[in-house]
């Protein structure tokens, strides 16, 4: 059963900026928040790889993230979970490696 996501999104640097979790949410360094909600999605083109989605979200707080009203998860690579658990795993929380390109999206 899938619980939430745990990532941390990286700038241009490489550098921990964002960290993205439960219900599609978003925290800067500097404190602004988003909230997203799935709005459309498109199946990966490898079925092994998460959906890309569409978020549309309302933001929290002043920062980087003011003014945010969409965002897109695109090119993901990994995330899925394995079609059955080992024996070892079972009862306990599995964790998935997952990559993406996530697209923050502002009105001009």
């Amino acid at each position: 059963m899938f619980r939430l996501p745990e990532a941390d999104l990286a700038d241009a640097s490489g550098k921990a900026v964002i960290r993205h979790g439960a219900n599609f949410s978003f925290e800067h360094t500097d404190g602004s928040r988003l909230l997203g909600t799935v709005v459309d999605f498109d199946e990966s083109p490898d079925p092994n790889n998460l959906r890309w989605l569409l978020l549309s979200t309302r933001s929290f707080s002043q920062g980087v993230l003011t003014g945010v009203t969409y965002v897109q998860r695109v090119n993901t690579n990994g995330g899925m979970p394995p079609a059955r658990c080992e024996a070892s795993q079972q009862n306990r929380l599995l964790r998935v490696d997952f990559s993406a390109d996530f697209v923050f999206y502002k009105p001009r």
